[in-house]
This record gives C-alpha cells, structure tokens and sequence, in this order.
C-alpha cells in the first residue's frame, strides 16, 4: 500500500478512531497522541495489511492496543472530564444522540465512561465507533460472542445509570 492509498483509507476513518481512543483515554490530548502513534505504527507497518478492505479493522486493533498500552503505563488521578468541552454537535452512542463538540464526546458521556472498567469501555467502543459486531469483539478479545454482549449491556447500564440526572 502505498503513501497515497493509507492516507485517503485513513481520511475515511479517522474521527472514528479519535472517537474511540477519547473514550478509552478520557482527554483529547490523550487520544490525540494515542491515534497519532497508532498512524505511524500502521504507516510502517502498511506492507502487512493484506487488503485494503481490512484497514479499518487493522487500524482499530492497532489503536486498541496503544490505548490499553498507555493505560497500563498511565496511573490516572484526576477524572476523565475535559472542562473545555461545548455541546454543539451529535454522535449516536448505541442509538442515542448524546451531544458533542468538535469531535470529542460529551463530558457528562466521558464521565459515564469512566464508571466501566477498561475492558468495557473497549468492548463499547469497539462496538459503537468501529462497528464491529460481538463475536469479532470477542475474536480480537478472546472472549465468548455472548460474553461480549453480556459485558457490552452491563457497561451500558451502568452508564446510563450515571446519565440518568443528566438533562438533555
């Protein structure tokens, strides 16, 4: 794969994986750096990919394993909210419209995002900005498809439960 063709693949995908490593990392300069490794990990490594149509997924795999990297590195202190966040703009999380700014989530979101472990922040994330179904989840996981939608609807309660005093 040449120069040219990465870089229009990951014209396509790029806010979706921002997307994913804010949740993950919880700060946009977090995620930035995280998305910005992975490029050039996947930049390098292009020769590997075997299909074009196998960017997005390589390119999350890449990202996922950056984010949980970092993560482990990280000893987090302060919460995930980002106070700089506005509320103009909309991305659906699992079929809700939950208002965002200029690529990053909502901070009510991000802080429901951090009352789910790593593991599922990964599964929901994978799930809602990657698009991948459970049993790819589980694959890339190692867990069972029904696992996976188990902990995917467990982390989704229980953010929901922390949004439910939020007003839209």
């Amino acid at each position: 794969m040449d120069a040219r063709v990465f870089a229009r693949h990951y014209g396509a995908v790029y806010l979706d994986l921002y997307r994913f490593a804010l949740c993950m990392m919880g700060r946009s300069h977090d995620a930035e750096d995280a998305v910005s490794e992975a490029v050039l990990t996947g930049f390098r490594q292009r020769h590997q990919l075997r299909s074009d149509e196998a960017f997005k997924s390589w390119m999350f795999a890449i990202l996922a394993n950056v984010c949980r990297r970092k993560l482990k590195g990280a000893r987090r202190e302060e919460p995930l909210a980002d106070p700089s966040l506005g509320r103009e703009a909309l991305v659906a999380l699992d079929g809700a419209a939950i208002p965002c700014s200029a690529g990053d989530l909502r901070e009510d979101v991000r802080l429901a995002f951090s009352a789910v472990s790593e593991e599922e922040r990964l599964i929901v994330s994978l799930s809602v900005f990657g698009g991948y179904t459970s049993a790819e989840i589980g694959s890339a996981l190692k867990l069972n498809a029904s696992t996976v939608r188990s902990k995917r609807k467990r982390a989704l309660e229980k953010m929901a439960a922390e949004l439910k005093d939020v007003t839209r």
